[in-house]
């Protein structure tokens, strides 16, 4: 069935949000002073920068839902799209190695690298973790070939991943399969963004916005974002709610990660959110330009905080120079700056891409090519 082809603000607003709290709060982790990290204030925006992930993964699964239902023809046959789609995604997974190298040259990894250092190498952050499970989604459509099948698949995956990530944590994969592909299944590598339980946001996304469509298009969009503000406010409530009571489901695992209680909470916070940012764009004149852009941009801009802020291969990052030694005042100042900078570079970007587009491309690939060169070339 065709959808309409309307772009909806509030997911980039949505997007946009999650992006502005998601560089405050990976600031204040960087380079906050130490002694200031006991503070009560702290728990509290480390308990509130609990949420941020979950509702970025969460408007990245619904992004990915809308861009597919909305031309579902174009992707469940193998044609330049769908692969241009697959390039998309494998490049996001081989963007989030290359910010973990240990070094900026293959043959010293090779002679020098340590086991820790390449279990390093090979975590799981969230842009693995998005890639893999969007790859899977594509694949799913091809497959399919049906939307109603797809959807159903899609809430049958979310279902496993949340009910089963205590189980999947409290399991010990390294003696059985090799440690990239456990590094995708828990955390026993450290990894960030495993597929048990992080996925399940980005599943949960799509599933909305498979709901909120058909809404718009049967004129219920308002109707829908009431009922999905009172199910999140249930969802977070209850869960905690019911945490409370003592229970022993499931073995010995990280509550705070992986409970399904837990995922429910936040996904009931995120919706909660998702509602309150829908009728905000209803109840006030929101310019679309800049969320619209950064939303867009969201993971380009993900990528651009973690190489400013925590560094990478090729430069130091605030972290190595700074580190943990700012004041409130002086860590919100940074994170304005961060901000302010990477919105200019977002925008200028944007502006090549779209006045220069040919030359966009070739620069995009000339950088991809010469960090491949000299990676492969580099001897130390």
């Amino acid at each position: 069935m065709p959808h309409n082809k309307q772009r909806y603000l509030f997911i980039d607003l949505l997007r946009f949000l999650a992006v502005v709290f998601m560089i405050q709060g990976h600031t204040f982790d960087a380079l906050l002073a130490t002694d200031l990290r006991f503070n009560g204030l702290f728990f509290v925006h480390d308990f509130f920068h609990g949420f941020i992930a979950p509702m970025f993964l969460f408007a990245s699964g619904v992004a990915f839902g809308i861009s597919t239902f909305k031309k579902w023809e174009e992707h469940i046959s193998p044609t330049k799209h769908v692969a241009r789609r697959y390039g998309k995604f494998v490049g996001l997974i081989a963007i989030g190695y290359a910010l973990h190298l240990p070094f900026f040259s293959l043959q010293k990894i090779i002679t020098e690298a340590t086991h820790a250092e390449i279990a390093m190498w090979l975590q799981v952050d969230a842009l693995h973790c998005i890639a893999a499970t969007m790859l899977i989604l594509q694949t799913a459509v091809l497959l399919l070939k049906e939307e109603k099948k797809f959807v159903w698949f899609t809430i049958l995956f979310a279902v496993v991943i949340i009910f089963l990530s205590p189980i999947m944590w409290s399991s010990n994969f390294v003696d059985t399969f090799p440690l990239w592909f456990v590094s995708y299944i828990n955390a026993s590598n450290f990894s960030w963004f495993p597929i048990f339980p992080w996925s399940a946001y980005i599943l949960c996304g799509v599933i909305f916005s498979s709901l909120f469509i058909n809404a718009k298009e049967h004129h219920h969009a308002v109707n829908l974002m009431e009922r999905t503000l009172v199910a999140g406010l249930i969802m977070f409530f209850g869960s905690f709610i019911l945490l409370s009571i003592p229970t022993q489901l499931y073995p010995y695992h990280d509550i705070w990660k992986v409970n399904p209680l837990i995922i429910f909470a936040r996904l009931g916070f995120v919706t909660v959110v998702t509602s309150g940012v829908f009728f905000a764009e209803h109840s006030f004149k929101i310019k679309p330009a800049i969320p619209q852009l950064m939303g867009r941009e969201s993971l380009f801009i993900y990528i651009l905080h973690l190489i400013i802020l925590y560094g990478s291969v090729m430069n130091q990052g605030l972290q190595q120079i700074i580190r943990q030694t700012l004041s409130v005042v002086e860590a919100s100042l940074v994170f304005a700056i961060i901000f302010l900078v990477i919105s200019i570079f977002v925008f200028g970007w944007n502006y090549y891409k779209k006045n220069f587009r040919i030359a966009a491309l070739i620069t995009r690939w000339a950088a991809v090519g010469l960090f491949l060169l000299l990676f492969l070339l580099r001897p130390y």
